[in-house]
């Protein structure tokens, strides 16, 4: 049993939505750390300890590369928090539609030949999903907030043993967080094999698929 939808057009299974969100960011982040020096796109506590480093060591390069992309996240997360909060009728696609239209561009970068100029666009659709999560059975689910995840999770455990929440509650954050290192180890394995053009294109086609499902009503 999951959480009704709270608008029209809203996710009609929101687990499967938020199990594929969080696993698509942990997905870019491998792809991030791997193309960009160790930078992610999606969790921006591990940027911001690196932009922390940095500062102290006074790494002029590093320091523009991670606040930029903690910038381009930031960004994202206004849009999409602008987006889900409009009058439309179908937020969550209007969210994933503006989110593929960033990605397509990235590819169409890389494509051309550019490097961090596409990472950019990556991180601010990342910061756009962070505005779709999900909300299932009283666990918030779908962001890329992977210490959020397991506080919650160990929250939801002695919730649970005082009866307060379903168990499921805390299945689900675990699921949560197992979704995110699934994620990270499938987007290792692919831009390793295929490099960043064939990584990003399985991620449009899949999110693409995302949307197509909510379209119909199947997600």
């Amino acid at each position: 049993m999951t959480s009704a939808p709270s608008k029209p057009g809203a996710a009609r299974h929101p687990l499967v939505l938020a199990t594929l969100m969080t696993g698509a960011a942990g997905y870019v982040d491998a792809v991030g750390y791997a193309q960009a020096g160790g930078l992610y796109l999606s969790f921006m506590s591990g940027n911001t300890t690196r932009l922390g480093t940095a500062l102290a060591a006074l790494n002029l390069h590093v320091l523009l590369g991670t606040a930029m992309v903690i910038c381009a996240f930031v960004i994202g997360a206004v849009a999409g928090t602008l987006v889900v909060e409009a009058p439309v009728r179908r937020p969550m696609l209007a969210v994933l539609g503006v989110e593929i239209a960033l990605l397509c561009g990235a590819l169409a970068l890389v494509a051309a030949g550019s490097l961090m100029p596409p990472l950019f666009l990556i991180s601010i659709a990342m910061g756009m999903q962070n505005s779709a999560h999900q909300v299932v059975l009283g666990a918030d689910v779908g962001k890329s907030f992977v210490t959020g995840a397991l506080f919650s999770f160990g929250q939801s455990l002695v919730a649970a043993a005082k009866g307060r929440v379903r168990p499921m509650e805390c299945a689900i954050y675990g699921l949560s967080w197992l979704t995110f290192i699934a994620g990270v180890a499938l987007g290792a394995l692919t831009v390793t094999a295929f490099g960043l053009f064939f990584a990003l294109l399985i991620l449009v086609g899949v999110l693409g698929v995302a949307m197509m499902g909510i379209w119909s009503g199947r997600v």
